[in-house]
């Protein structure tokens, strides 16, 4: 496959999405009794001040971001599993102990297999940066998310302190912020800075909240699954990447020839 033809039909499911998205929130809007009252919580009236409109954006920030991170996935998933190309340095050792093979066929399959590798490598480094900057949005989102849903239900408690429920209508940007990277480090850290009480701010989920804790622990999940797979294509990778003969004369002349 292509890069080209990846990245085109990346694209146009990115498209695909935001239109469909696009296309309940026009239905939404036109009609008399809104239906996105119905499943989000907030005020959708006329002007920037309706919190459920604000709601429903957030999450097409978190639907998008959520399809970046699949995009990478697809691209990095062959060199997780025994798809990947030929290793180049088995097969060249293989080449040069066979006596049946002459120099040019055993050239143009280097090349070959090369130029093979080559293009595998570059769609996992694509796949990579993907991965990383989905990474980002997903961050983002989540910031987003947890802003809109606070400022659209002002009565509820999604958070706590010290063991004391905190009413939403208190929770700022500086909050949330500081509260995403809490949860970004935990992640990344294998939850270290709970154990020493590290804290950007004294803002934990609360349990009580099961919508939520559940949104929180997938997006820590997520944060820490995409890193695993960024490492393990780095790792694997950096595997066989040797050079190969510059030239067929070169190499060592088969034995027992005449």
């Amino acid at each position: 496959m292509t890069r080209g033809f990846t990245g085109i039909r990346l694209l146009l499911v990115f498209v695909g999405v935001n239109t469909i998205l696009f296309l309940m929130l026009v239905g939404s809007m036109v009609s008399v009794h809104p239906w996105l009252a119905r499943v989000l919580p907030g005020q959708f009236g006329v002007g920037v001040n309706s919190s459920g409109y604000w709601v429903f954006f957030s999450l097409v920030l978190l639907v998008n971001a959520i399809t970046v991170l699949l995009a990478g996935f697809a691209l990095v998933f062959p060199a997780l599993t025994n798809n990947a190309p030929v290793d180049e340095r088995r097969l060249t050792r293989l080449l040069l102990n066979r006596s049946g093979i002459n120099d040019e066929a055993r050239a143009s399959c280097l090349v070959t297999v090369r130029e093979e590798t080559t293009a595998f490598r570059q769609q996992v480094e694509l796949g990579r940066v993907i991965l990383l900057s989905g990474i980002v949005f997903l961050t983002l989102a989540f910031m987003a998310v947890s802003l809109s849903m606070a400022h659209a239900i002002p009565w509820g408690h999604m958070f706590e302190s010290h063991g004391a429920a905190i009413a939403n209508s208190t929770i700022g940007v500086d909050a949330i912020w500081r509260f995403t990277a809490d949860q970004i480090t935990g992640a990344l850290l294998l939850g270290v800075p709970e154990i020493y009480h590290w804290h950007f701010i004294h803002l934990v989920n609360n349990i009580n909240d099961p919508f939520y804790s559940t949104f929180v622990l997938a997006f820590r999940t997520m944060v820490g699954f995409v890193i695993v797979v960024v490492v393990l294509t780095l790792l694997r990778g950096g595997r066989g990447r040797v050079e190969l003969p510059k030239s067929a004369s070169a190499k060592p002349a088969p034995s027992g020839s005449a």
